[in-house]
């Protein structure tokens, strides 16, 4: 109804994404659940194309009132706008896209089932010696339908279930785990809630140290916010708007070859996998960084028409961006790569990742709960007040292991899902923290 009533409106081009959410969340603090709620957002996103002009919007009241003055609202706005040099009309349909099977017993979860898995992650910090312990548990499942006026039309479910724990023995000893599936099988709490309080065990008493430059083994939790700036920097969009360090020629060397990083939409078990982007155009596995070299970036039609090239799959309407990122495992234990690293620092997770200069790759971000410093390739202190500065391109290339052993990672801090394992990279600047 929505892209037939745009149509008589005026409209070239029109693409409609409804989705359905239906979420839980159970928070918990101070060793006790303290809140538990379900709720349900459906939001139509809509954009319109016009005389090679766009605009995008996005409402949650659904009435065929409602939706009627937004899309005369919407076409008015397309109206007065300044035209597009680079307008791409939509692709046309219609595709095949491939189905998905969803763990129907994760869909069908209980608010019972969710207190539980979070009293069992607040019992294994606990047992392992926490203190205090704190953490969300959050169960998403969407309902997608997408329509266009150049005949697209599918339908996806997505779902995940993820919490994130943090256990801390003193104000100074914290420590963070995370859980994060598709399915009822492979979510863990217990892991999480020992992870943070083994963490945060290790992290007392911790000592400053002299800024310079170090030897750092990456936990997952940080690397894969590290990597999920990288996988920004790999959007058309970014590098055309000069927002991005990947501005190089494809099949540059970029990074270490240790270094392999994936985006793909149609893994099994990817938190974020769709069948179709926002386009209407099949999901695909994109090699972005093959063994250090930057392979492709990520394309919708607009920035494939610029670039000369084909859509990847990842449309976003205005740019595109990353499904689900998968950096390829190395051939290192997790022992193994700490007595790689011989001396050094281990920092587990960290917080406000900020760029003072994207183009270049210039960043600092701030770890947080366990840092460690490693001698003989053991832990031989905990530290704190530290800061990352550093340059991201420099960071990449100086990745010298990867180990063998990946985690899937989303919490705030790592928006696209990302399975990730721990990396050593040489030479990180670090410089001290005002926190």
């Amino acid at each position: 109804m929505i892209v037939e009533e745009a149509i008589k409106r005026g409209a070239d081009d029109v693409a409609v994404l409804n989705s359905l959410e239906k979420s839980r969340m159970v928070r918990f603090s101070n060793n006790e659940i303290t809140v538990v709620k379900s709720w349900k957002n459906l939001v139509t996103n809509l954009m319109i194309g016009k005389k090679n002009r766009v605009a995008v919007s996005s409402f949650s009241e659904i009435s065929f009132d409602k939706i009627k003055n937004n899309i005369q609202d919407l076409v008015k706005i397309a109206e007065s706008s300044k035209p597009k040099q680079d307008y791409v009309s939509l692709p046309t349909g219609p595709f095949k896209y491939k189905s998905r099977q969803i763990d129907e017993n994760l869909s069908s979860i209980s608010v019972s089932e969710l207190i539980n898995h979070s009293q069992r992650a607040i019992e294994g910090a606990l047992d392992e010696g926490a203190k205090r312990v704190a953490g969300t548990l959050i169960f998403n499942h969407d309902d997608i339908v997408l329509s266009t006026s150049s005949e697209s039309f599918g339908r996806d479910r997505t779902q995940s279930l993820e919490i994130f724990v943090r256990s801390f023995i003193t104000k100074d000893a914290s420590g963070q785990g995370i859980s994060c599936s598709t399915n009822k099988k492979d979510f863990n709490p217990d892991f999480a809630g020992l992870e943070s309080a083994k963490i945060a065990k290790m992290a007392k008493n911790p000592k400053t140290i002299s800024s310079g430059r170090y030897d750092v083994i990456f936990g997952p939790s940080i690397f894969a916010n590290l990597m999920n700036n990288v996988m920004d920097a790999a959007s058309a969009f970014n590098v055309d708007a000069g927002l991005s360090f990947l501005n190089h020629e494809i099949g540059s060397e970029v990074a270490s070859s240790q270094l392999t990083i994936i985006d793909d939409g149609t893994i099994s078990d990817g938190p974020n996998s769709r069948a179709f982007d926002d386009e209407g155009i099949p999901t695909e596995r994109t090699e972005v960084i093959e063994d250090g070299k930057l392979k492709s970036l990520l394309h919708n039609s607009t920035t494939a028409k610029k670039f000369n090239t084909s859509s990847t799959g990842n449309a976003g309407w205005i740019a595109p961006s990353d499904w689900n990122i998968i950096i390829k495992e190395g051939s290192c234990g997790e022992d193994e790569i700490f007595e790689k690293l011989g001396n050094g620092l281990y920092i587990t997770n960290n917080w406000y990742t900020r760029f003072q200069d994207y183009r270049n790759g210039d960043f600092s971000t701030v770890p947080r709960d366990g840092i460690f410093e490693i001698k003989n390739g053991k832990i031989a202190s905990s530290v704190k007040n530290i800061r990352i500065s550093d340059n991201m391109l420099k960071i990449i290339r100086n990745i010298k292991e990867i180990s063998d052993k990946r985690y899937w990672v989303r919490w705030w801090e790592v928006s696209t899902p990302t399975f990730t394992p721990y990396a050593l990279v040489e030479k990180v600047g670090i410089t001290k923290s005002v926190f």
